[in-house]
C-alpha cells in the first residue's frame, strides 16, 4: 500500500495534464448500494428476496417476483463524521447532507389473466434510479511536523529531476511551479540546487479535504417469472458520476526556530464528470417453497465521456513582506475513458413460513481490472499500478426481516472487504442496519437506519518522509420510503 501511494503522489506532484490516478479508479469502482429503506434494513441482502425496486441494480431477476404494479421514492439525509490522528494530534469534523436513495416505477403484465395453467406468470418492466455511491464527506488533519515540510518534498522533485528554474513553472503548473512562483522553493546558482526555509520541519501542518457529490445509475429493467419458480431479470444500468474536491493544506511556523517563513496555503479544487453504461443479468430459482437460490453477473461498466477539471493557488508569508507572493494555476481539463471492474453475486435465501426470512449475499469484485484509456494515452504507468495494487475479494450482505400483521421489522450486517494488496488500514468496511416498515393492500412505508465505519491511512506527501494520518470515516443515514401499489 505504502509504495501504491508514493507512486500516486509522485504522479500528482508532477502536474501531469493526465492527472487520474489509481486511487480515482478504486473510488469510482466501489458501489455501495443504496435504494429502499427495505433494501437498506437488510444491509442489502436481497440477492435472491427480490421484489424490491432496488434488486433492479443487484440482481434484477428480483423484478420477476413483483405480482402488482408499483411506485417508490426513498429520502435518504446522513451524517458523516471523521476523525484524524496525525503525529499525536487528533482532529474530528462532520457534515449534513441530504440525498435521495431512490425513485422508480414497476409495471407489472399478467399474460395469464384468463388463462392460469400458462408457464409464463407475469412480465414486469421498471425503471427509475438507484443511488450507488456517496461522496459528501470533510475531513480535518492537524499536527505538528518536526522534521521537514512540503516544500523539502518539492526541492527533492526539482533536485532530482535537475529542473532548470526558468522551466519550473511550466514544467509544474498545478503545485511546484506555484511554489517557487511564491518564494517558498529557491534556486541557489552557487550550488546549482533549490532550497526551501522550513527543510527541517518545525511547522504545524493541517489540511482540510471537503469532497461532495454521488453516483447515481439509472436502471432500465425487464423480468419474468416462469412457473412461479424460476425468475429472470435483465437491467440496462446508466450511472454518472458527479464528484467534487476542494482541499486547502497550511503550514505554520511552530516557533521562532524557522527563518524568514511564516505560513502557505495551499488550495487545491477538482471536478469529475462522466455518465457510462452497463448490463446486468439475474436468476431466481425457488427449489422449494421456503429457499429461494439468486446469481447475477454484472458486465464492466463503460464511461466513455469522463472529464476532469482541476486548478490549484498557492500562497505565501513571510518575515519580510517583500516576499509574500500568491499565484493560481491555469485551468487544467482531461477527457478520458475509464472501465470499471467485473461483478458477479451468489444469493440464498430462507423464507419461515408467514413470519420472516433470512437472506445473505455473497459479492465479488475484482478491483484490478479497471483501467483507464484515452483517445491520446494509454495509461500504461497507472494501469499496471492498478493491477499490482488491488486485489480480487469479496463483499458480504447479509439480512433478516420478521412480520408482525402489517408490521415488518428488520435487520442487517455487511461487510467490504479491503480491496488493497498490502495494508491493514485501508478501506474496509463494515455496515449495520435496523428498520421497520408497515405494508397495507395499496401504500406502504419503511424506514430503516444505517451505521457504517471505515478506516483509513492518508499521507499529505510523500510517505517516505512524513507518517501517515489515521482516518475512520463513520456515516449515519436514516432512510425513508414511501410506495403504492396499483
Amino acid at each position: 500500500m505504502k509504495s501504491a501511494i508514493i507512486t500516486i503522489l509522485l504522479t500528482l506532484s508532477c502536474s501531469l495534464i493526465m492527472g487520474q490516478t489509481a486511487e480515482d479508479a478504486l473510488r469510482f469502482s466501489r458501489v455501495f448500494y443504496s435504494g429502499t429503506a427495505r433494501f437498506n434494513g437488510l444491509s442489502g441482502a436481497f440477492g435472491a428476496v427480490g421484489a424490491d425496486f432496488s434488486t433492479l441494480a443487484t440482481n434484477p431477476a428480483g423484478i420477476g417476483l413483483y405480482k402488482g404494479s408499483e411506485m417508490t421514492f426513498t429520502i435518504a439525509p446522513t451524517v458523516g463524521s471523521s476523525s484524524a490522528s496525525y503525529n499525536g494530534f487528533v482532529t474530528s469534523d462532520n457534515r449534513v447532507n441530504f440525498g435521495l436513495g431512490n425513485f422508480g416505477f414497476i409495471f407489472n403484465i399478467n399474460p395469464n389473466s384468463r388463462n392460469k395453467t400458462g408457464v409464463l406468470k407475469s412480465i414486469n418492466v421498471g425503471f427509475g434510479f438507484n443511488r450507488q455511491n456517496d461522496f459528501n464527506n470533510q475531513v480535518v488533519i492537524n499536527g505538528l511536523n518536526t522534521e521537514n515540510s512540503m516544500m523539502q518534498s518539492y526541492t527533492n522533485t526539482l533536485n532530482t529531476e535537475r529542473t532548470p528554474p526558468a522551466s519550473v513553472q511550466d514544467t509544474y503548473p498545478f503545485d511546484i511551479g506555484l511554489a517557487y512562483g511564491t518564494n517558498l522553493v529557491f534556486y541557489d546558482s552557487a550550488t546549482e540546487r533549490y532550497y526551501c526555509d522550513a527543510a527541517y520541519g518545525g511547522v504545524i501542518q493541517n489540511k482540510i479535504i471537503n469532497t461532495y457529490g454521488s453516483m447515481n445509475e439509472l436502471d432500465f429493467s425487464f423480468g419474468a417469472n416462469i412457473s412461479d419458480k424460476f425468475f429472470i431479470g435483465l437491467t440496462l444500468g446508466v450511472p454518472s458520476i458527479n464528484y467534487y474536491e476542494n482541499s486547502s493544506y497550511r503550514e505554520t511556523r511552530s516557533s521562532a526556530t524557522v527563518p524568514n517563513f511564516i505560513a502557505l496555503n495551499y488550495q487545491y479544487n477538482l471536478q469529475t464528470r462522466g455518465t457510462g453504461i452497463n448490463v446486468k443479468f439475474g436468476m431466481i430459482y425457488k427449489p422449494a417453497e421456503w429457499v429461494r437460490i439468486g446469481a447475477s453477473v454484472h458486465t464492466p461498466t463503460w464511461f466513455p465521456s469522463m472529464r476532469d477539471i482541476w486548478f490549484s493557488s498557492m500562497q505565501s508569508s513571510f518575515d519580510s513582506t517583500y516576499w509574500n507572493a500568491i499565484q493560481y494555476s491555469p485551468e487544467g481539463y482531461y477527457d478520458y475513458h475509464l472501465t470499471t471492474p467485473f461483478r458477479a453475486m451468489g444469493s440464498l435465501a430462507f423464507i419461515i413460513g408467514q413470519y420472516g426470512l433470512i437472506s445473505a449475499d455473497y459479492e465479488y469484485v475484482n478491483y484490478s481490472q479497471a483501467r483507464f484509456n484515452s483517445d491520446w494515452d494509454s495509461y500504461t504507468d497507472v494501469n499496471g499500478q492498478i493491477k499490482s495494487d488491488y486485489q480480487s475479494w469479496g463483499n458480504i450482505r447479509i439480512g433478516t426481516e420478521w412480520r408482525l400483521s402489517n408490521f415488518r421489522l428488520r435487520g442487517g450486517f455487511a461487510y467490504f472487504s479491503n480491496p488493497y494488496t498490502r495494508g491493514t488500514q485501508n478501506s474496509e468496511r463494515i455496515q449495520a442496519s435496523g428498520g421497520f416498515g408497515y405494508r397495507a393492500k395499496y401504500f406502504f412505508a419503511d424506514v430503516s437506519y444505517v451505521w457504517t465505519r471505515m478506516n483509513q491511512d492518508y499521507y499529505l506527501y510523500d510517505p517516505s518522509m512524513v507518517n501517515p494520518a489515521a482516518i475512520t470515516y463513520n456515516t449515519n443515514t436514516v432512510y425513508t420510503t414511501i410506495g403504492f401499489r396499483f
